[in-house]
């Protein structure tokens, strides 16, 4: 049986007295979930049915200098590497999901600018939209990863709808920098040369950023264009890779290697696969003295904050939950109506 915690408690505390309910229709037609006027899912009584969430991703690419440097053994440059996975995985992406694209540093601006806006922005059936500023962008700058994740995940936090779950793709070559406030004197330096502050490897503040976005329901899944021999780079990428919340799980390394174009075609297509899967919304969220229980084809579901086994919530304000391990293998297995959530609203 899950109770709320202390933030969601506060939270919904602050807001009693609001007794309204504003009806909110995921398809423009039947109601499904009542909101409250801060947005958030209004707690109803009763066993109810729940929704598959559907998946708003933006891809984030690096496309600094070092993506024309070529794979080990090759004669092809990272970029076209990507540039050629990407046009082959991801026109099984656009019915099925929002696609949207930041590339950065941004092509109209100095070597560590990110715009202020996306690319393309998250819709469905968006892959040819993707697809031509690829193959109208190539790789040019510096590496503001930090700065490109806090641009892309502003624009999925944007979005936050009772139908959608988000989630970022970022491909890059795991080389972070352009970061002034820190000590070339004292930094591990990227590239060769002099080194200044910009050049300095800014891995802190970009797994601050993943950190950050995975606390608040945005997870993201790292592919990272590196050979087994760049240490230093695969260290931060698996360190990235964590901070994310969406590790890759069977290998030596955490993060979805990639050293041609046909292990990025595969990266992406496991991704895919991933990328919304066990991802719910519920129309009705446990208030102040409620409780919600899950139930499986009948069968008690455990809440599992650690997201090992049961459920856990993504998104509580939005009534968006995650299915874990082998609860998630047989809800996969059985038809929606097995999915069944009973929730007891307080006094």
């Amino acid at each position: 049986m899950f109770r709320l915690g202390p933030a969601l408690l506060l939270s919904l505390l602050l807001s009693c007295g609001r007794t309204e309910l504003v009806h909110y229709s995921t398809d423009g037609g039947e109601d499904w979930a009542a909101r409250l006027p801060d947005g958030g899912v209004a707690c109803v009584d009763g066993q109810l049915s729940l929704l598959p969430a559907r998946p708003v991703v933006m891809l984030v690419i690096d496309r600094s200098s070092s993506m024309n440097q070529t794979f080990p053994g090759t004669t092809g440059s990272k970029w076209t590497a990507l540039r050629g996975a990407l046009r082959q995985a991801l026109p099984a992406w656009g019915s099925s999901l929002e696609l949207g694209t930041l590339f950065y540093p941004s092509t109209s601006s100095g070597a560590c600018t990110v715009s202020a806006s996306v690319d393309v922005a998250p819709a469905l059936e968006n892959v040819d939209a993707v697809l031509a500023k690829l193959n109208a962008t190539s790789p040019s700058g510096s590496t503001p990863t930090a700065i490109a994740l806090e641009r892309a995940g502003a624009a999925l936090s944007a979005r936050r709808t009772a139908g959608s779950a988000r989630a970022l793709v970022l491909a890059t070559d795991g080389a972070p920098n352009c970061n002034t406030a820190l000590n070339p004197r004292s930094c591990t330096c990227v590239g060769g040369g002099g080194c200044t502050a910009i050049r300095c490897l800014d891995d802190t503040r970009s797994l601050e950023r993943l950190t950050t976005l995975a606390a608040s329901g945005i997870p993201t899944w790292i592919v990272g264009l590196r050979s087994a021999s760049d240490a230093v780079f695969v260290d931060v990428l698996n360190r990235m890779a964590v901070a994310g919340g969406r590790p890759f799980v069977g290998g030596t390394q955490q993060f979805y290697s990639a050293s041609s174009q046909l292990e990025l075609e595969s990266a992406l297509a496991t991704i895919r696969q991933q990328v919304g899967a066990c991802r719910y919304l519920t129309p009705s969220v446990p208030d102040v003295g409620g409780t919600m229980e899950l139930e499986l084809d009948g069968a008690f579901v455990p809440f599992d904050p650690a997201q090992q086994e049961g459920w856990s919530w993504i998104d509580a304000n939005n009534g968006e939950l995650a299915l874990h391990g082998d609860t998630c293998t047989r809800a996969q297995a059985l038809p929606l109506e097995a999915l069944q959530v009973v929730v007891k609203c307080g006094p």
